[in-house]
């Protein structure tokens, strides 16, 4: 009898409801501007470093640590642009909060004082020389930073970031032991 109750139950809509897969990201936001993001994104990933040792190889070291941050700035204000006002952030926020390091980072970007500011400007140096040009534009619209600063942040930050990365460590793994290494062939 109590299959034929559950299967009646089903069949007329009562009974507890029926446990579905739930998505951890909701496509419903995944919004043109969102999407042609993501594809810029791996785009930008698979090639970066491709185009950058090709750039070592061909202009130099520090000529090409110069380009890749043009490169990079270009890609930074792109994914600026793309994800302004995108409700995917919305979201990510919300997901963050539930974790303990989303907190300590919402507690940064909600703190108006001078302690906040300064913790904010702290946290720049190792945001721009880490991150990469998405991902910055991910951290940057987390922490709600004002349109014109992000940009200024996010674009004149590219210019370091490059020059840490291609320039210093690229173009010293590729003098230092691929070059040697080509040459003695």
């Amino acid at each position: 009898m109590a299959v034929e109750e559950t299967v009646a139950k089903k069949q007329l809509g009562e009974g507890p409801p029926v446990a579905t897969g739930k998505r951890r990201f909701s496509l419903r936001y995944l919004r043109p501007k969102a999407g042609v993001a993501l594809v810029l994104w791996r785009v930008e990933a698979y090639s970066a470093t491709p185009l950058a040792l090709l750039l070592i190889a061909t202009l130099g070291r520090w000529p090409a640590a110069l380009v890749m941050g043009s490169v990079m700035a270009a890609f930074a204000a792109v994914f600026l642009y793309l994800l302004e006002d995108d409700p995917a952030l919305v979201d990510v926020r919300e997901w963050a909060g539930r974790r303990r390091i989303g907190r300590a980072l919402e507690r940064l970007a909600d703190r108006d004082d001078g302690v906040g500011k300064a913790r904010r400007v702290v946290a720049l140096v190792p945001g721009v020389m880490i991150l990469g040009p998405f991902w910055r534009a991910v951290a940057f619209h987390l922490f709600r930073m004002r349109r014109s600063m992000a940009y200024v942040l996010s674009v004149g930050g590219s210019f370091p970031h490059a020059l840490l990365w291609t320039g210093l460590v690229l173009g010293g793994i590729w003098e230092g032991f691929v070059w040697s290494w080509i040459k003695g062939l």
